[in-house]
């Protein structure tokens, strides 16, 4: 397998500082900005000098970040990589923040900007190209993508009949209590489980909602709208501009281009009616955007290490498989699945001999060479590379078991058995649907493996929309002419990633947990072969015709962007059934307005709890306060201690709600803790007259009570 090819002459790389601009950079600058202002406009219907400041400065400190990083390493950088780099250094040290430190946002604001500002002054020059017009296009491209696959979310809600439609899917709810949980001093571990009070704090991608969290902090922008209108579209631009980073680091500017309309501009399979509804790419990147930060960032470490093995530089190989492992925080599901190649395409494309690496225009294959002394030499290598892969891979698999049993790992079992169970799920879901004749067959007992090749099928068609048909014949097209690229072996690799992790994973844990590690990964596969067949294709192509083949994806790409014009609205309900029960959401007004007045009194670490529970998290995504108990069938299904310690909690709550003295309610709102109590109209209510007849707030026939009032009163 060849290492990829040296990026063209024509890059015309140049010497610069680490915190230089040139005018392309600073054009492009100015129109994620302005992109990106636009966005949180519109979901949040106001605009604030905070929002415009952080916004404008956002790519400036992102790029610098990226900057230092590739200064360190003396990494031939350019704007798509250093801001990808950027993405990832910023958004792991907001969260180490939040992890450990007890202090705001505007602590750590205040110390990056004067970081950033005085680090690039103290590196050396390096290798860095100036963005082009053809890098500038990459990025308006993404960013008109963004916007049309976003539209859903940029507009979010609408009034019917004086209830208040959110039209994004029910977990936008949860994700801006995600958000809402670092807008305070506490640390994530101090604050404990946002929803069971007393409840340690979970694992989850807090990485990934990073920049969201300083964009609320900063902008005072209401957590809900961060993560609509600005989360989740900048994450799939952050996705197209990872796709151009990776072709065109591995071939050129203008297949970066071909990889940049492939990814975010083709249709996807899910969207003609060819695909189970649970497989759309953009349907699933944009109803769980952490996806999106996590195949950005993998492609990034991707791009480090491809780039780091054709020119033997193993810092940035290593660089690249720490960028990978730290995935791990912002999509655990697609670290699962990136991590391994990544790590595996770093093993066997590691430089031999000390300090080696190849010389700038060398052919790739020559350059590989270069330093061998016999073929016999390296071939020996060569097969102690893939022997050291196996046995990482064997230990892998051996440590799964023990992970499981201390509780560290999401409880995989890698024993095959699963197959059964998930294809059936899938049959169910495909009822009444276009495809639904396609899986009847699953829906009978004993499924596998007699359907197995039918299977295996219907998931490549599925996951990988046109590019099960494209990346097979681009892979016989290199065979044919004997040349063989990694970048085919890494396609080829990450589809059998998807096989292993779609086949190979047993039911163990919990339903939910199993099948996310089953389905979410394809989103990387999608992307990772897709990003590479265009680009590889590409390269073919314009061996003869390269004025030609750039021209005609210059022009596809134009027409194209009606793609998600078309796509893009009515996105979020998906095509399964059960799935529209979750978005276009009709919620009372008094309902919402109950929870804007909670959120604008202090403190903001307050307790607050709805009657009802908040079963989707309505009241704890748009007060952006903690929750004393809510979400209870979830937290039921998710947690075996939960199930064994939560009939208490609501015990207290329990006897909250029957207090009919003021001593009685006294006690138990010392117990719980709760500050904000939210009544739903026709709730019962014994509380004492004095108490029950005196709302802090009312607005519909819902009620908030401020409990800490109940001690003003006498017994």
């Amino acid at each position: 397998m060849s290492h990829t090819k040296q990026l063209p002459e024509t890059d015309q790389q140049r010497q610069q500082p680490a915190g230089a601009f040139d005018s392309y950079g600073l054009v492009a600058c100015l129109v994620i900005s302005t992109f990106s202002i636009v966005w949180i406009t519109l979901a949040s219907k106001s605009l604030n000098f905070g929002t415009v400041v952080f916004l404008f400065a956002l790519p400036w400190v992102l790029l610098r970040a990226g900057a230092i990083v590739t200064a360190t390493l003396r990494f031939p950088s350019f704007f798509a990589l250093d801001f990808l780099l950027g993405v990832t250094v910023v958004s792991v040290v907001v969260m180490g923040w939040k992890f450990f430190l007890p202090l705001s946002l505007w602590v750590l604001l205040i110390v990056l900007l004067v970081a950033i500002a005085i680090i690039p002054k103290l590196l050396p020059r390096h290798r860095r190209d100036p963005l082009s017009a053809l890098g500038l296009l990459s990025v308006v491209v993404s960013l008109v993508a963004a916007t049309g696959w976003s539209q859903d979310l940029i507009s979010p809600t609408s009034t019917v009949e004086g209830d208040i439609v959110f039209k994004p899917g029910a977990d936008f709810f949860f994700h801006a209590t995600m958000v809402a949980r670092s807008l305070g001093t506490q640390t994530l571990i101090q604050i404990g489980n946002y929803e069971w009070q007393g409840f340690p704090a979970f694992f989850y991608h807090y990485a990934s909602y990073s920049l969201a969290s300083c964009l609320a902090q900063m902008g005072q922008v209401p957590a809900y709208a961060t993560v609509v209108g600005f989360w989740a579209p900048f994450g799939l631009f952050l996705t197209g501009l990872a796709s151009y980073a990776l072709a065109r680091g591995v071939w050129s500017q203008r297949a970066g281009l071909a990889a940049l309309m492939a990814t975010s501009l083709i249709p996807d399979a899910w969207l003609l009616n060819i695909a189970h509804p649970m497989y759309g790419y953009f349907w699933l990147q944009e109803i769980s955007p952490a996806g999106l930060y996590g195949v950005a960032i993998a492609g990034a470490g991707l791009t480090l290490i491809a780039m780091g093995a054709r020119e033997g530089r193993r810092a940035w190989m290593v660089s690249g498989v720490l960028a990978g492992a730290l995935v791990l925080f912002f999509k655990v599901q697609i670290f699962a699945a990136a991590f391994p190649l990544l790590f595996g395409f770093a093993v066997l494309a590691w430089p031999h001999g000390r300090g080696s690496h190849s010389p700038v225009g060398r052919p790739p294959m020559k350059a590989a060479l270069a330093c061998e002394p016999a073929p016999s030499r390296w071939l020996n290598r060569r097969g102690m590379r893939w022997v050291i892969l196996g046995a990482c891979v064997a230990a892998g698999i051996a440590l799964l078991p023990v992970a499981n049993r201390s509780y560290i790992g999401p409880n995989m079992r890698f024993d095959f058995s699963g197959s059964d169970w998930y294809w059936k799920i899938l049959a169910g879901m495909a009822r009444g649907t276009p495809v639904e004749s396609w899986y009847a067959p699953f829906r009978d007992g004993h499924a596998f493996p007699s359907h197995l090749a039918q299977a295996i099928g219907m998931l490549l068609i599925s996951a990988l929309g046109i590019f099960a048909i494209l990346a097979p014949l681009v892979w016989i097209v290199a065979l044919w002419r004997k040349n063989w690229q990694a970048s085919d072996g890494i396609s080829l690799a990450g589809v059998a990633i998807l096989l292993l992790m779609t086949f190979g994973l047993g039911r163990s844990g919990t339903a939910e947990n199993v099948y996310e590690f089953i389905q979410r990964p394809f989103v990387w596969a999608y992307w990772l072969v897709g990003s590479l067949t265009a680009g590889r294709l590409f390269s073919m192509v314009t061996e003869r015709y390269l004025r030609f083949a750039t021209a005609i994806v210059i022009v596809s790409i134009a027409a194209l962007m009606l793609v998600p014009a078309r796509y893009g609205s009515g996105l979020q309900p998906g095509k399964w059934p059960g799935a529209k029960a979750y978005s276009n959401l009709r919620v009372d007004r008094g309902l919402v307005e109950c929870a804007h007045y909670i959120r604008s009194q202090p403190p903001i670490n307050a307790v607050a709890q709805d009657s009802h529970q908040d079963r989707l998290l309505i009241l704890g995504g748009l007060s952006e306060r903690p929750s004393f108990a809510a979400r209870l069938e979830v937290w039921k299904r998710a947690s075996k201690a939960f199930r064994e310690s939560y009939k208490s909690q609501l015990h207290k709550l329990q006897s909250l709600q029957e207090a009919t003295t003021i001593p009685d309610l006294q006690r138990t709102v010392h117990e719980s803790g709760i500050r904000w109590y939210v009544a739903h109209p026709g709730d019962p209510n014994v509380w004492p007259a004095e108490f029950r007849d005196q709302p802090a707030f009312e607005s519909n026939g819902y009620r908030v009570y401020d409990m800490q009032r109940c001690f003003d009163l006498r017994g």
